[in-house]
């Protein structure tokens, strides 16, 4: 869980809401991110070929050269732009992981093989990516309002 943001734990503290930076992180070195053109706090969008999110870079020297770390269960109720590959908003520390089932999932009552609850991945790591960042062009809320049904026919 991120710092801040256990679910609703901390949603109506003000205290807890002013120690956040007011959505999803992701965590980088400041050598990426100086490549990159990234300063602390800029809006950046993550992807690969599984997916896109969008969260505000933290620059960090704690963060080691060719690695990213982003919190799960992010607050996603406030501050979260759409993502521009994707066109949604936003997406979430999964999006850019895949899903790979696990192979003792798929058989049948053998005494050394057995059921293993594992996020459906074949190892402890199973949420590792490679992934592309880049700082986003153009931040957007995606809070046009929608069209009616009316109008859309």
């Amino acid at each position: 869980h991120q710092k801040w943001g256990i679910h609703s734990t901390y949603t109506d503290n003000l205290l807890m809401l002013t120690l956040n930076r007011g959505g999803p992180v992701v965590w980088m070195s400041e050598v990426d991110a100086k490549t990159a053109g990234i300063v602390d706090n800029d809006w950046v969008e993550v992807y690969n070929s599984n997916g896109a999110l969008t969260a505000r870079a933290v620059v960090s020297q704690r963060m080691k050269t060719g690695t990213m770390f982003m919190y799960h269960a992010q607050e996603k109720i406030v501050n979260t732009p759409g993502s521009e590959k994707t066109g949604n908003r936003g997406g979430i520390h999964n999006s850019v992981t895949r899903a790979t089932l696990k192979p003792t999932h798929m058989i049948g009552g053998y005494a050394q093989l057995s059921y293993g609850f594992n996020y459906y991945g074949t190892v402890g790591s199973n949420r590792d990516e490679f992934v592309v960042v880049r700082k986003m062009n153009k931040v957007d809320w995606l809070d046009t309002p929608a069209k009616s049904v009316e109008a859309a026919e």
